[in-house]
């Protein structure tokens, strides 16, 4: 995926994966429980020198707390990995060219224009690899950067302070991530998007509000849900924009959708389909807790050029 955590934060996460592994009673990575940055979103996922693309993130902050974002580029990094682009970031500090950052408290979208010497800048057997990436920082608080110059090799020059605790948060609680844009000269992609909401087979309109009864107790386990309803969800990606072909440095290639759940609550049978099998959706069930609540559902569509795409619906948990 485009949208990459860095791996900076690889260390300090390890006793967090570890642990999931070993207690069923942990949230899974569906249930949206905390702020999580879902998704970065380029209006052109491929883009020319000289052209203008526009950012925008989906987050969810369950606590309502402000969340602020930082952003800034890095132009042909140093390597194709997200990691790269920061370390890139980092390198021009060190060199005096301190990085422009946009920042500001709701400040969920941001546009850029690719530079003008993206491609030729580059020798010509290089070229088909230009990348132009977009770095955010996203915190439920108070963003704090740097100073990037004196930043290791396996830390991240970016904290966050909690806007209700006024603590500063661990790396799992705020997002930093990359985008990344391919610099081409013709080549197109455009973002995919979810054509059609299903619920228990029935097409379910943004709007409309749908009903379950909850499970009489709170397990994780999806399959342990004594005297709830299980309903199926699916999201259809819109097949008209799943592209494949040559691109203009000769390479075939063939788009791969993927569709991912996530909700503020209830449990998930399947966390992501292919496009092949997202029409057989996955079952969910809502757990005790969520009774007399209204559940939020997001359906996000990516795929392997570079494109992201969501939508969501509501559910209702009887009391």
């Amino acid at each position: 995926m485009s949208n990459v955590v860095l791996r900076r934060v690889a260390v300090a996460l390890a006793s967090v994966v570890l642990a999931a592994g070993c207690d069923n009673d942990l949230d899974p990575g569906t249930r949206l429980v905390d702020f999580r940055l879902l998704a970065v979103q380029a209006d052109k996922p491929y883009a020319a020198p000289g052209e203008e693309v526009t950012l925008r993130t989906l987050a969810v902050e369950p606590f309502g707390r402000p969340v602020s974002y930082a952003w800034t580029t890095c132009a042909n990094p140093i390597d194709s990995n997200a990691n790269a682009c920061l370390d890139t970031i980092v390198a021009r500090a060190r060199a005096g060219v301190a990085p422009v950052f946009s920042q500001g408290v709701g400040n969920d979208s941001f546009t850029t224009k690719v530079p003008d010497d993206a491609l030729s800048s580059l020798p010509e057997q290089a070229r088909s690899g230009a990348i132009f990436g977009i770095l955010t920082v996203a915190c439920p608080g108070t963003i704090r950067i740097g100073p990037l110059e004196s930043a290791g090799p396996t830390e991240l020059p970016f904290g966050c302070i909690d806007a209700n605790t006024r603590a500063e948060l661990p790396y799992e609680r705020f997002a930093v991530s990359v985008k990344r844009v391919f610099v081409r000269a013709r080549d197109r992609n455009p973002t995919p998007a979810v054509s059609a909401v299903l619920w228990d087979g029935a097409p379910w309109p943004e709007a409309e509000i749908r009903e379950t009864v909850a499970c009489s107790n709170d397990s994780n386990k999806f399959d342990d849900c004594p005297g709830g309803e299980t309903h199926v969800v699916a999201a259809l990606p819109a097949p008209d924009g799943i592209d494949s072909g040559t691109d203009e440095y000769g390479k075939p290639f063939v788009e791969q959708p993927v569709v991912q759940f996530y909700a503020t609550e209830g449990s998930f049978e399947f966390e992501a389909r292919t496009f092949e099998s997202a029409g057989a959706g996955t079952k969910w069930v809502a757990r005790s807790k969520a009774k007399g609540r209204e559940i939020v559902m997001w359906f996000v569509v990516r795929e392997n050029r570079g494109g992201v795409g969501w939508t969501s619906r509501r559910v209702r948990v009887k009391s």
